[in-house]
Parts: C-alpha cells; sequence; structure tokens
C-alpha cells in the first residue's frame, strides 16, 4: 500500500469512530460527577462538574454543578481562591439561583474565616446585602461584619464570661 493509502484508510477509520461515539447528555455527565464525588474522586468529580457548567450552562444541574465544585474546592481540596472563583461565578451567572445568596455569603465567609482578608470579606459581605436584603442569612451577614477579624475565642468570652486557666468559659 502506498503511503496516501494508508494515510486515507487512517482518516476514514478515525472518522468512522467519531461519528459512532455519542456525545454525553446533561444527565450523563451530571450522573458521573455525582459518583465521581461519591467515590472521593474530587479532581474528577470537579473536572465532571465543570465540564458540565460549559457544556450545559443553561441545563438543569448548571447551578448546583456550580455549588458542588465550590464546595468539593472548599472541603476536600482547600483551595480558597477556586471556591471564591465558583462561588462568584455562580452569583454572576445565576443571580436568582436557589444557591446564589448562599454562595454569596460564601465569598464573604472564606475571605474572612480562611483568608483573613479582611477588606475583601467586608465587601463581599455589603454586596451580599445589596444584592439579597431579604435572605435568612442576613442576621449572619451582618454579625460577621461586626465581628470581622475577631478571635472566635474571644468573641466567646464576651458572650459567656471569663475564661479560666484550663481554657473553659467560666460565667459572669
Amino acid at each position: 500500500m502506498k503511503v496516501h493509502q494508508i494515510v486515507i484508510l487512517i482518516m476514514v477509520i478515525t472518522a468512522s469512530f467519531s461519528a459512532c461515539s455519542k456525545p454525553q447528555s446533561e444527565e450523563d455527565v451530571w450522573q458521573q460527577a455525582s459518583q465521581f464525588e461519591k467515590e472521593s474522586k474530587f479532581d474528577e468529580a470537579i473536572h465532571g462538574y465543570e465540564k458540565l457548567v460549559k457544556q450545559f450552562s443553561d441545563g438543569k444541574y448548571a447551578e448546583e454543578a456550580l455549588q458542588r465544585e465550590a464546595f468539593l474546592y472548599y472541603n476536600n481540596i482547600k483551595d480558597f481562591y477556586k471556591t471564591i472563583e465558583c462561588h462568584e461565578r455562580l452569583v454572576e451567572h445565576y443571580p436568582e439561583s436557589q444557591f446564589a445568596a448562599q454562595a454569596s455569603f460564601m465569598v464573604g465567609y472564606v475571605y474572612a474565616n480562611d483568608l483573613k482578608e479582611y477588606e475583601k470579606a467586608e465587601a463581599a459581605y455589603n454586596q451580599f446585602l445589596e444584592l439579597y436584603p431579604e435572605s435568612e442569612l442576613g442576621e449572619s451577614v451582618k454579625w460577621e461584619l461586626e465581628h470581622l477579624g475577631q478571635d472566635v475565642n474571644e468573641q466567646l468570652i464576651n458572650l459567656f464570661g471569663k475564661e479560666e486557666s484550663n481554657g473553659s468559659v467560666k460565667s459572669n
């Protein structure tokens, strides 16, 4: 066989396989990503959720996929900047989503409590109050703003009394 015939044969075979492969449905991608998450294959799950949002941005799972991705970055990968990025994308692209208020809250929470970037936390919390003034998380945001940068142990002492030498809190 001549070289050009081999090349043509390879192209025909490749085209045949491409035509036979069926693209994954939104449901298939969701199921696969969810299964990876259940199996603690977090990188694969994140990749699946990212694929779902990219390919099916108007689909029924896109909002929840972004939320799941954000929480995987937060709880399992511990990449707080990626956590914030996912939450911000959710708020930006799906502001009416059932997950949007929580995502907006989490941006401020991560900045304040994990990254200790208090100016960014304050800006994020104030944005939350503008976007979701009726949210049940509003009181938590106001509390976070009032106590921004304070040590949690210090807050407990202020609420419940003096700290004893053994680390327990003594009532006043």
